[in-house]
């Protein structure tokens, strides 16, 4: 359960921003504010300032925040075995926080889209990817899901990684009962029958999807109060 000292961090990254007010408030509720490289575009467009900076700098205008010292700069080389977004995962995590929410994490580049939501799959229960009205969230056996919304609000359960996770679900329109998923694609469009519904698995790994809702791993998440404690 998260609690009001957990310490939370946005990152921005290089890809499409949906949703900005929403993404504003997401923002000035974490303690650390990361630019992955070129998602700083992005804080300038919201009139915010990152606490830090992190990449190969290929995608950031030279005299960006240039006279503001305050803001640290970490620069990587270009030839990183790791994208700007993992960097600036791992150093939130350094920093001690508990909670990553990542923005303007899809579009643009299909490859980045597949690494971030691999980013996700890594952490589960730790980070979110916020997309516009969207979110998408990773869990495993260690923790429930919680996903929150008006009835008929569609949530897709996908497996991620080899194997078939064993997924026991409550409130949502098609039902689990401790049932591998077979198909790939065989949890997508499912919907909410009442306005907080449960997914739990015992098995594996499990990306879980709420279109115009919010999701909980943990109970971690509180995506309709943007980070706050439920």
């Amino acid at each position: 359960m998260t609690t009001d000292s957990t310490k939370k961090a946005c990152i921005f990254c290089n890809g499409e921003l949906k949703d900005p007010a929403r993404v504003k408030r997401a923002a000035r509720d974490c303690d650390l504010l990361i630019c992955a490289d070129g998602g700083a575009k992005h804080l300038a467009d919201l009139g915010l300032r990152p606490s830090v900076i992190i990449g190969d700098m290929d995608s950031i205008a030279a005299d960006m925040w240039n006279d503001e010292h305050s803001i640290a700069r970490i620069p990587y080389s270009p030839d990183e075995d790791k994208s700007d977004v993992e960097l600036a995962v791992e150093y939130a995590l350094e920093q001690g926080c508990q909670e990553i929410i990542l923005v303007a994490a899809v579009g643009g580049r299909l490859d980045h889209t597949l690494g971030n939501v691999a980013l996700v799959a890594s952490y589960p229960g730790r980070i979110a990817v916020l997309d516009g009205a969207s979110t998408l969230v990773a869990v495993d056996k260690s923790e429930k899901c919680v996903p929150h919304g008006q009835i008929g609000t569609r949530v897709s359960l996908i497996p991620y990684g080899s194997g078939r996770p064993k997924v026991r679900t409550k409130g949502l329109k098609y039902s689990l009962e401790d049932e591998p998923l077979a198909f790939v694609t065989q949890g997508l469009n499912n919907e909410l029958l009442q306005t907080e519904a449960c997914v739990c698995l015992s098995e594996g790994i499990l990306l879980v999807y709420i279109d115009a809702g919010q999701v909980c791993p943990d109970s971690q998440y509180d995506m309709k109060a943007e980070g706050r404690r439920l």
